[in-house]
């Protein structure tokens, strides 16, 4: 009796280990398919001269969720209107950036599908009056104050002779 025991025991085991292989795979087969980049290319990013035609709407709490149109820079670029994607720091708290509606801007960042198959322009860094606020690092990920992060275009990035 105990070896019966033994012996379903391992049959057990064994039907575990097999079927576990083919599980891994399709799961991971699946993930890849995501329509979502992984991360943020900076060899994909353009630069784009516009004009801002709406903000983000502004709650106690900051931005909007980013859920709705409502929460997203609208640009008007010479090719048409774009989405753009800011994050919950660019216009909100301390060093928050002072945008208008009609200012013309330029901003770099890449062209992304969302989830819904919403193309929204990821901004990176934006240039408003003069200075370049950086909005994300290289890598994408949100820089806490633009404001406090900024350069002007006039800056010499050279040395002197």
């Amino acid at each position: 009796m105990k070896r019966i025991l033994q012996g379903l025991g391992f049959v057990t085991l064994l039907a575990l280990v097999v079927n576990a292989g083919p599980a891994h795979a399709q799961t991971t087969a699946a993930a890849r398919t995501s329509t979502i980049p992984l991360r943020y290319d900076v060899s994909k990013e353009v630069t784009l001269n516009a004009t801002v035609q709406s903000l983000p709407a502004k709650s106690s709490r900051g931005l909007t969720p980013v859920s709705g149109p409502e929460s997203e820079l609208v640009l008007q670029t010479t090719s048409g209107m774009l989405q753009g994607r800011l994050t919950s720091f660019a216009l909100n708290g301390k060093g928050a950036l002072s945008i208008t509606p009609g200012e013309h801007v330029q901003v770099t960042g890449e062209m992304t599908t969302m989830k819904n198959n919403k193309q929204v322009f990821v901004i990176r860094t934006i240039q408003v009056g003069g200075h370049t606020y950086a909005i994300r690092n290289e890598r994408g990920f949100p820089v806490e104050h633009p404001a406090l992060n900024t350069s002007t275009t006039t800056e010499s990035k050279g040395g002197q002779l």
